[in-house]
């Protein structure tokens, strides 16, 4: 009686974390649905965006060179026209919450690749990989900010921007959505120099540049890197939307499949409690 009392209470147990799993595969699920479409339609106009830059500066050439003699470089540098420290930094976009699969896990094993194979600074976003990072490097300096799952704000996303734009060369470490069943981790880099060819091909096209090529330089360096940042953050929260989903369906088949092995260990429990029974019974007849 005993045993068959622990088997009810287990799969009363199971039958609870099988709600759970449901009801959060149930949320990721929406969430992704809300977040993908509008994902996916800027990671192609930002991927344009990019293109037109770069179809500038090559179309245009001519004129950075110019403008690179008037500052005193060589040709076939690197410019940039805001302050940078020279530094790389490498960024973990992780997670606050877990129950993600294994989407964070990959990620972060990519990331700690590059950490402790170049000489880099660490930015880590969100205690998950805070926790990660602190079990592989308790030792190692490094800086975090504290991001929603979900939601984060223009400010909270700001302040992150802040302190990683003044780095010269920016490598970020992310999930990105594939598709539904597939996530992958990513790096998006961005370096504040911009190369510049040893010679200068004739272009087609012909912009005007207003107010100045200087200026719109400067504006890519900075409302452009803070657009393409955000989308990161943003593939990040799709990823960790269809991980969860893809996690919590398989938690609620396995979950499904030991509450199966436990009614048929209730069942042959149940049957050898009526077997003793009877034995009792025919004992007792038999002494009778």
């Amino acid at each position: 009686m005993i045993a068959e009392k622990a088997i009810e209470a287990e799969i009363e147990q199971l039958r609870g974390l099988e709600v759970l799993a449901q009801a959060y595969e149930e949320i990721a699920s929406t969430r992704m649905k809300k977040t993908r479409t509008e994902v996916l339609t800027k990671r192609g106009f930002l991927g344009e965006i990019s293109d037109v830059f770069e179809q500038v500066r090559m179309s245009y050439a001519r004129q950075v060179v110019q403008l690179i003699r008037s500052k005193g470089l060589k040709r076939g540098g690197k410019i940039t026209f805001l302050a940078h420290n020279g530094k790389t930094v490498v960024v973990f976009l992780s997670a606050n919450t877990g129950l993600y699969g294994e989407i964070v896990r990959r990620t972060f094993n990519e990331f700690i690749k590059e950490v402790r194979n170049k000489n880099v600074e660490v930015t880590i976003v969100g205690k998950q990989g805070l926790a990660l990072y602190l079990q592989e490097e308790p030792n190692r300096p490094y800086t975090y900010f504290d991001l929603p799952d979900f939601a984060a704000t223009s400010r909270q996303v700001g302040d992150i921007i802040r302190h990683i734009v003044a780095y010269e060369r920016i490598h970020v470490y992310y999930g990105k959505f594939i598709n539904v069943v597939n996530q992958s981790p990513n790096l998006f880099a961005i370096a504040a120099e911009i190369d510049l060819p040893e010679e200068v091909d004739k272009s087609p096209e012909s912009f005007i540049f207003e107010p100045s090529l200087e200026k719109i330089l400067m504006f890519f360096e900075t409302e452009i890197f803070a657009s393409l940042f955000e989308q990161t953050v943003s593939e990040s929260e799709l990823a960790k939307s269809a991980s969860r989903v893809i996690a919590m369906d398989k938690a609620a088949s396995n979950i499904n499949k030991y509450l199966e092995a436990l009614r048929t260990e209730r069942l042959k429990e149940y049957h050898r409690v009526i077997n003793r029974k009877q034995l009792n019974s025919l004992s007792n007849i038999f002494y009778v």
